[in-house]
């Protein structure tokens, strides 16, 4: 369970920022930056434990 942890943010942080786009119409003025950043902040982390992942197993 743990191994899928990194995949699961990415795809977790990436859908929830499509639905703050979605929800703001997709106008830049109207976009929550606090749920932007955590959600761009998910994907981020996310590539981040799938690189020490990587290296741990190298």
């Amino acid at each position: 369970m743990r191994k899928n942890i990194p995949y699961f943010l990415m795809i977790a942080g990436a859908f929830l920022l499509v639905l703050n786009l979605w929800s703001a119409d997709f106008d830049t003025d109207k976009i929550n930056l606090w749920s932007a950043g955590a959600s761009l902040m998910m994907i981020v982390l996310g590539f981040i434990e799938l690189k020490k992942k990587q290296k741990n197993e190298n």
